[in-house]
């Protein structure tokens, strides 16, 4: 019971931030068409990503999240075009799906670096069926915070990414404006969206053919919130094996492994072990990647390490 007391205490708080706080991937370093519009213009080739999130294991309904991003250039030009597909739940009470549409365009600064800005934009339906709680705290039934509630919103966001073959560094607001287009009723406060804000850097470095070392960070700030920090290390092996570790402030210490089985097809896996309080009632998130890259017409169909 202690459990359920615990999962309640969850959902009444996502009430309120569910429709502020974006998800977080573990392994967003392998899809930050998510996190940057701008991101498409790193490679080289057309890339379809899909994650799959399960969140918090041992919580019956715990939080879900499964996206699809993908991104390519458009012929030999320097105008990169992409989109992410995203289902984020919350069990059976809220749920969020969306799909956002990017366009980047890049210029080349230097003999081996681009600077480059993308736009963002969709649409997403949010819905709170909070009656789903009834059961578990019947005195809510008439509280106005427990109605249900639906909300179909529009999305703008922005970013800029400058980077070179061994390293990058992004700034972007994937999240920056959303404005409720029709909704069941009134949307109160806590259903508006806030800007997300996201700093990322990474870098390579090759020390042979068989290891490549990667480290990054990434910085997360959203308006009323401390900012999070996530520290990052991986490598290569072979070219074949990607080993890392990962900290998230204020969340959790991560693992992660992936293999190519092919050079264009990746497959990797992530957990996260808590070290929040809510680390003693839940068995770790798992997250599964699947990336497939395909050449492009006329551009050159290289590695992209990032």
């Amino acid at each position: 019971m202690r459990a359920l007391g615990v999962l309640i205490i969850v959902v009444l708080f996502s009430a309120g931030v569910f429709a502020q706080q974006q998800a977080m991937y573990t392994q967003y370093m392998f899809n930050n068409q998510a996190i940057n519009p701008a991101y498409a213009t790193m490679e080289e080739s057309l890339r379809v990503t899909a994650l799959s999130r399960l969140q918090w294991t041992g919580f019956k309904g715990a939080p879900r999240t499964n996206t699809i991003s993908i991104h390519s250039p458009i012929g030999e030009t320097e105008t990169f075009v992409g989109g992410v597909l995203v289902d984020d739940r919350l069990g059976e009470v809220l749920k969020e799906t969306g799909g956002y549409f990017s366009l980047a365009q890049r210029v080349e600064v230097g003999e081996e670096g681009y600077l480059a800005v993308g736009v963002n934009g969709g649409f997403s339906s949010f819905r709170g069926d909070y009656s789903e709680l009834y059961n578990q705290s019947p005195e809510s039934v008439n509280d106005p915070v427990f109605q249900n509630t639906s909300v179909i919103r529009g999305n703008f966001g922005v970013g800029v990414i400058y980077s070179t073959p061994r390293y990058y560094l992004g700034l972007s607001s994937p999240y920056f404006y959303q404005r409720s287009i029709a909704s069941a009723e009134k949307a109160s406060g806590s259903l508006r969206n806030k800007p997300h804000y996201y700093f990322q850097a990474g870098s390579l470095f090759e020390f042979s053919y068989d290891f490549k070392f990667k480290p990054g960070i990434l910085l997360k700030y959203v308006n009323g919130s401390p900012i999070q920090v996530d520290l990052n290390t991986s490598l290569l092996v072979k070219e074949q094996f990607w080993i890392g570790a990962s900290y998230r402030s204020m969340d959790s210490f991560n693992f992660m492994t992936s293999v190519l089985l092919t050079p264009d097809i990746q497959l990797g896996y992530s957990y996260d072990f808590a070290h929040t309080e809510i680390g003693k009632y839940q068995r770790g998130t798992h997250e599964l990647m699947l990336k497939f890259r395909f050449a492009v017409r006329g551009r050159n169909h290289y590695a992209c390490y990032f």
